[in-house]
């Protein structure tokens, strides 16, 4: 009977025993698998697209205030946006753009020579003003390909590209020329105030061209990189006229000149670059 007993025992305890192993591993967390990023995860994929500019700015300012340079100042210069789009894994369309248009005004205080000749002392003043516009477009349309199974890859592709510059001034004077003032007093106009500029017009230049690039992008983390490139390029660019309109008194007549200063220019260039349409470094972001 105590034989019984105690094989109903063990029993038992073997019952409970592994009842209890097995509740307790249901609640065990299964060991993490470690995954091992590879080159490919850090690329863009077909579909995706990139925004960029020039990082150079940003890297020569780091580097002085590392070496302890005085007076270190952010200096950004170039205003060029990058762009791409992925149509492949493997390839993309870009696109450079630049806009750089300008209105400046300047007003300068004379002498009121009208109130002067009434009263020698007075200190009355008028206001001339000079107004200079400048406007500069340029875009950059192409092609880049892609080679390397590393974070660093290598890239080549051809642009073609369009630029676009003018220059103008237009002045406004306070003391008007007439046959009892024919040299007024003048600020805006640091020539001979008998013979005063009313506008400008330095002319506008058109480039056109193609070129083939090559360089390399090395990605600092998933969809980010910095790169480089260098290229040729050919373009051919033509410029109007420029001309201006003068106001001057000939005997008691005030008369307005238009003046031909230089006829239209032209130029053809064939030229390695660096960088060739991105910036000297530049940073893209991938999404």
């Amino acid at each position: 009977m105590r034989f019984i007993y105690s094989i109903l025992f063990l029993g038992t305890m073997a019952v409970a025993t592994n009842a209890q192993e097995d509740y307790s591993g249901a609640f065990e967390e299964e060991p993490a698998v470690e995954t091992k990023r590879v080159a490919s995860d850090y690329f863009p994929k077909a579909g995706d697209i990139g925004i960029g500019f020039d990082a150079a700015p940003f890297s020569n300012y780091l580097g002085n205030a590392f070496n302890g340079t005085q007076g270190n100042t952010l200096k950004l210069g170039d205003n060029t946006l990058y762009f791409r789009y992925f149509l492949t894994d493997r390839s993309a369309a870009r696109l450079a753009l630049r806009i750089n248009s300008n209105k400046e005004v300047n007003n300068f205080y004379v002498a009121d020579d009208a109130a002067q000749v009434t009263d020698p002392l007075s200190q009355n003043q008028v206001e001339d003003r000079r107004t200079e516009l400048s406007n500069t477009y340029e875009l950059r349309a192409g092609y880049q390909a892609f080679r390397g199974r590393n974070r660093l890859r290598g890239f080549f592709g051809g642009d073609l590209f369009f630029h676009y510059n003018k220059y103008s001034e237009a002045f406004e004077y306070g003391n008007n020329m007439n046959e009892l003032n024919p040299s007024p007093t003048t600020a805006a106009y640091a020539g001979s105030p008998a013979r005063r500029p009313l506008n400008t017009n330095s002319g506008a230049t058109v480039s056109l061209g193609l070129g083939a690039f090559t360089g390399a992008e090395y990605y600092i983390m998933p969809n980010v990189c910095i790169g480089a490139e260098l290229g040729l390029i050919y373009a051919q660019s033509l410029g109007s006229q420029r001309n201006a309109q003068y106001e001057t008194m000939v005997n008691s007549l005030y008369v307005v000149e238009d003046v031909e200063i230089a006829p239209g220019d032209r130029s053809r260039n064939l030229d390695t670059s660096f960088p060739s349409s991105y910036g000297n470094l530049y940073l893209m972001i991938q999404f």
